[in-house]
C-alpha cells in the first residue's frame, strides 16, 4: 500500500512538520486519539494527523508507504483504502484523497496536534 502526497498537499503539510514528527492517516471511526466519535453516515472521513512519536498509541498499529515517509494507520482500517492512493489539493484548498478506484474522501481534515 503506498499513499504519494502531490506537490502542493506535500507543501501544505511540510510546512507543519518537524524533525520528529509521525504522519498518521486516521479513519475516522471514533477509535484511537485522534478521532471524532464515529457517527452513523456511509460517507468515509480520514484526517491526516501530524502528531509526536509520544501521541501515537498502541492503535496505529502498521505503516503505509509514502513520499513524505512512513504514515501510521490503524490496520483494520485499510480495508477503506485503496493499494495506491493520492492525497492532493483542490482549487477551494480542500485535501482530497483518492485512490485506484476514485475519490476516498474529498474533505480531508489535516490536524496538528503537536502542541498539545
Amino acid at each position: 500500500m503506498k499513499l504519494t502526497f502531490k506537490d502542493d498537499a506535500k507543501q501544505k503539510i511540510e510546512q507543519h512538520m518537524r524533525e520528529d514528527t509521525k504522519l498518521v492517516l486516521d479513519f475516522d471511526d471514533g477509535v484511537g486519539p485522534f478521532s471524532d466519535e464515529a457517527t452513523c453516515t456511509l460517507d468515509l472521513a480520514f484526517h491526516v494527523v501530524l502528531a509526536r512519536p509520544d501521541q501515537l498509541t498502541h492503535d496505529f498499529d502498521d505503516t503505509i508507504e509514502s513520499n513524505l515517509g512512513d504514515v501510521y494507520v490503524k490496520k483494520y482500517s485499510e480495508a477503506q483504502m485503496d493499494e495506491n492512493m493520492t492525497l492532493s489539493m483542490d482549487k477551494y484548498l480542500n485535501l482530497s484523497l483518492k485512490g485506484d478506484g476514485g475519490t476516498l474522501d474529498d474533505h480531508v481534515i489535516l490536524v496538528d496536534v503537536q502542541d498539545k
